[in-house]
């Protein structure tokens, strides 16, 4: 017999089809799965394994974080005062290429902590080192030990030959493209399923300042998106994303358009693709990604973090483009609390177009839950409170000084509350976190390790001068 666990006396927020709000609800848990979703009153016995009073609190489909780069999780604070293309060459590539197979568990761990801990069940994780089966097998074993759900990508990288830009080297790789695309394969295969909570996809990227950097050639796109196919996965692409007059220019000057504009000329954009910052994109390009049924990311705190830009979000919804939320890393965002992307997201959207009506905090809501899930194909089995779909769910706790009169619970959650309100959060029908303790039961050791391990890996890639100042001078 599966336990049963039943929430009650919440104030259920279930994004169904319906967008169903029970001011009193229950949520009833069997093994893996939501069994049922109602009111307090219709139900009939308030019996289970385990029950769980949510009484003054908000319970809500798990957050999903559709853009995160684990490892940035151990170098916050590191790229301050920086553009996106300076961030890359003298702080990311240069601490991508010290990552060890122990500095990426590492990393996994702590930010599968600091994702259950602000209330998300679910991360995609867009790889961008360069893995072998032991540095992969570090990214993807600590998720089902701390309980998070995660969409493991595995890089695809070839460089193009001749470069498609001079200005920059080329990536380095050691596989040739027919092995690359066997070892992603393997790889997918092998951790698609893993623990109950892993999920596989691709990582193949042909934005502007990877391109520039000659990370991915023309074969390798069209033949990494045959592969999505047959293994029914999706491609996680950093797209549109940059300083207008800097990588993007260069881009446009290289190709004659956009990132959407290159991928449509090639005969590949399909809906395999989850764009993810889209900030860039013309009218044109938004209506190509709505037509192959492709999904875009914002990511409006990493945007303003290193001065990209702001998404035409109002055109996508209007040409009808899923549209979901991401955190990026945390070295460009400093935190991967979805509460604040979408309070973020939100205000910044509303303010660009004069119109407070235009992200609402049901709109926002929807972007973190249920249109992440849609993302990545997985909607029929997380991303809303619904019978039948898998328990993952996050309980907040809005009886708190900051929340209490909040006086619209699905306002106060957005704007008033933060993600460290959380009080339970349910994976696969599994408590991993109640009354703010973790199932987990090594943070503390997780956290010294990765204090330990950032400071070695900045030492090793020369950046010190980057973390070891007290104060900047201001102007």
């Amino acid at each position: 017999m599966s336990r049963t666990k039943l929430l009650t006396n919440a104030y259920v927020i279930t994004v169904d089809g319906e967008r169903r709000v029970l001011p009193r609800g229950y949520v009833r848990v069997a093994g893996e799965r939501i069994d049922a979703v109602g009111p307090m009153d219709e139900l009939e016995v308030e019996q289970a394994d385990e029950v769980i009073d949510c009484g003054g609190m908000v319970v809500t489909p798990g957050l999903i974080n559709l853009h995160n780069h684990h490892w940035g999780s151990l170098f916050k604070n590191t790229g301050d005062g920086l553009l996106l293309e300076a961030w890359l060459d003298e702080v990311t590539i240069p601490l991508m290429m010290q990552l060890t197979p122990e500095t990426l568990r590492a990393a996994a761990y702590l930010g599968a902590i600091e994702a259950l801990r602000t209330g998300t069940t679910c991360q995609l994780n867009h790889v961008v080192n360069v893995n072998d089966e032991e540095s992969f097998a570090a990214i993807c074993e600590p998720y089902p030990e701390v309980g998070v759900r995660q969409v493991v990508t595995k890089e695809l990288r070839q460089p193009p030959d001749p470069p498609f830009s001079t200005r920059y080297p080329a990536f380095e790789h050691a596989r040739d493209l027919d092995e690359e695309l066997a070892l992603g394969e393997e790889l997918v295969r092998r951790w698609d399923g893993y623990g109950g909570v892993l999920h596989g996809g691709f990582a193949v990227e042909t934005g502007a300042s990877w391109m520039l950097h000659n990370a991915t050639s023309e074969e390798l796109i069209h033949r990494s998106v045959d592969l999505a196919k047959r293994l029914d996965v999706r491609i996680t692409n950093h797209c549109g994303a940059g300083t207008p007059w800097l990588s993007i220019q260069e881009f446009r000057d290289v190709t004659g358009g956009g990132d959407v504009d290159y991928l449509e000329r090639l005969g590949a954009l399909s809906d395999r693709w989850v764009l993810i910052h889209s900030i860039w994109l013309t009218p044109r390009e938004v209506s190509a990604v709505a037509r192959a049924g492709a999904s875009c990311v914002t990511c409006p705190v990493s945007n303003a973090y290193s001065c990209d830009g702001i998404a035409p979000v109002k055109d996508m919804i209007a040409n009808g483009v899923n549209v979901a939320l991401g955190s990026d890393g945390a070295y460009v965002n400093c935190s991967v609390d979805m509460i604040e992307q979408m309070k973020f997201a939100a205000l910044i959207q509303n303010v660009t177009h004069m119109d407070p009506t235009l992200m609402s905090a049901e709109r926002v809501l929807e972007m973190a839950t249920i249109n992440g899930a849609r993302a990545v194909g997985l909607e029929h089995e997380i991303g809303s409170l619904e019978v039948g779909k898998r328990a993952d769910i996050a309980v907040f706790d809005l009886e708190r000084a900051h929340t209490t009169v909040g006086n619209r619970p699905v306002s106060a959650l957005v704007f008033s509350a933060h993600g460290t309100d959380v009080d339970t959060v349910l994976v696969n029908g599994e408590v991993v976190l109640r009354g703010g303790e973790l199932r987990f039961g090594s943070e503390r050791e997780v956290l010294a390790d990765a204090r330990r391990l950032a400071r070695e890996t900045i030492e090793r890639a020369g950046i010190e001068h980057r973390v070891d100042v007290h104060w900047r001078p201001t102007s």
